[in-house]
């Protein structure tokens, strides 16, 4: 028992030391519950959050699907299809639309991801009359010029040379296809070298006709612009597009999630050793998920603030031993660090997994570290671009955007039992990839857990 006590002290003290800041912040701010949807007549739901007195105004256009769109042939074509739309439209060719963004300071952003793509604007209010033109005619009317294309798919190719260079990146997509494999996640939103080398403006077109349909888009709004001026907008805007009948395919759970793996790159040269592990993880509308989130969702939960102090503080291992919560359809997490020792290293991470496994934390101290990891939630949130893309993102994978008004209480709900139960139920099956020197690497010890 005086083991156990001693044990428990010296664990919260490591952890709330990490924390001590957050805690001392002033309370989280709270979001304003000022949000409602609205459906068009063909079909197109959106979400609109009044925020008053901001002058930034925040959209984004979802198109679902992701990784279930594509095969490996075309992998690559929405992320391309939305960069080169940027690039001239019917109604404000490249340098007129270029002109237009830069006098109304209107960013216009665009990505492809795993369950969904996006088009994400930013203007100012004054503004926000010409911004909502530029953006509607970015997503409905695309010129899809063959020179600008083939501009924008020397920029990818070269962004994925780059990447393959890049040794986090590299062991980054080597640990998520051990995962990954047998999953539509394979097929990587960003393409290849050969997915974006053979597509070809008609391609696009073609693509592009099929994207606008309302079954497929969502779109979330955030700023002080009344309901009914957005409606108008909205229905204005994208009242003649077809509902179609999309529905993605539901997502199956990854078939190697229950075995351990190991792939090591070999770079003997290299001085540094880069390691990441993929593993299975609760989905953003799992009810394990504000639990996980606390054990591993980042700078401020319990296992990074572990690994800090065990890693970097107490034995000097790396700079940098990560623990990460994504937010998929199919969820995952990861663990990374570099290091000159990975075998020691690895064996000190997996010591503070064991440790959250084996114990129970007290509840007084749990409350103060979930105080501090909500402090550093809200701080995330004070853009509304980023509340915009969280509504968006519940309403995609999460149950709904209302769900992420409730967020707040079920991790303030999570209790130890829940801490342990998450820490044994998700944190095993590791896959890892690393990039080193193979006399540095023990085998049997990453693929122990």
């Amino acid at each position: 028992m005086k083991q156990r006590n001693f044990l428990q002290t010296f664990f919260l003290t490591l952890l709330l030391c990490g924390l001590a800041f957050a805690q001392a912040a002033a309370p989280a701010p709270q979001v304003t519950d000022n949000t409602v949807d609205f459906t068009t007549a063909n079909g197109l739901k959106a979400i609109h959050r009044q925020v008053k007195g901001n002058e930034v105004i925040a959209v984004r256009i979802y198109f679902k699907g992701g990784a279930r769109n594509i095969t490996e042939k075309n992998a690559g074509i929405e992320p391309l299809l939305l960069e080169v739309a940027q690039q001239g439209t019917k109604n404000f060719p490249k340098g007129l639309l270029n002109r237009e963004i830069a006098r109304t300071g209107t960013v216009v952003e665009s990505a492809g991801g795993l369950d969904y793509s996006i088009v994400a604007m930013r203007c100012v209010r004054q503004h926000f009359d010409r911004s909502w033109q530029l953006l509607t005619d970015i997503v409905l009317n695309p010129l899809f010029d063959d020179k600008e294309l083939a501009l924008v798919k020397e920029q990818f190719s070269s962004a994925l040379r780059q990447e393959n260079d890049d040794p986090d990146s590299t062991v980054a997509t080597a640990s998520d296809k051990l995962l990954y494999r047998a999953h539509p996640y394979i097929n990587r939103p960003s393409g290849t070298l050969e997915s974006i080398g053979a597509l070809t403006a008609n391609d696009l077109k073609a693509y592009h006709a099929k994207m606008l349909e309302t079954s497929r888009m969502v779109v979330v709004f955030v700023g002080d612009v009344p309901l009914g001026d957005l409606k108008t907008k909205v229905e204005t805007s994208f009242g003649k597009l077809a509902k179609g009948t999309f529905q993605p395919a539901p997502l199956p759970a990854f078939k190697s999630a229950t075995t351990p793996e190991f792939q090591l790159i070999n770079r003997a040269s290299v001085q540094t050793n880069y390691i990441r592990a993929t593993f299975a993880a609760p989905a953003l509308d799992h009810p394990d998920y504000p639990a996980m989130s606390v054990l591993a969702g980042g700078a401020s939960s319990i296992l990074q603030s572990l690994f800090f102090q065990e890693v970097r503080v107490k034995r000097n291992l790396s700079y940098g031993a990560d623990a990460n919560l994504l937010a998929f359809g199919t969820n995952a997490g990861n663990l990374t660090v570099t290091t000159q020792k990975p075998n020691e290293t690895v064996r000190v991470m997996f010591e503070q997994i064991d440790f959250l496994q084996r114990q129970v934390i007290r509840e007084e101290p749990l409350g103060n570290i979930i105080s501090g990891f909500l402090t550093q939630f809200y701080t995330k949130l004070e853009t509304n671009d980023a509340q915009a893309a969280r509504l968006g993102e519940y309403e995609l994978l999460g149950g709904g955007w209302r769900r992420a008004l409730i967020w707040l209480d079920e991790v303030r709900k999570v209790k130890p039992d829940d801490i342990n139960r998450v820490a044994k139920t998700y944190l095993k099956n590791f896959h890892f990839a690393a990039i080193g020197n193979p006399a540095y690497f023990d085998k049997e010890l990453f693929q122990s857990r």
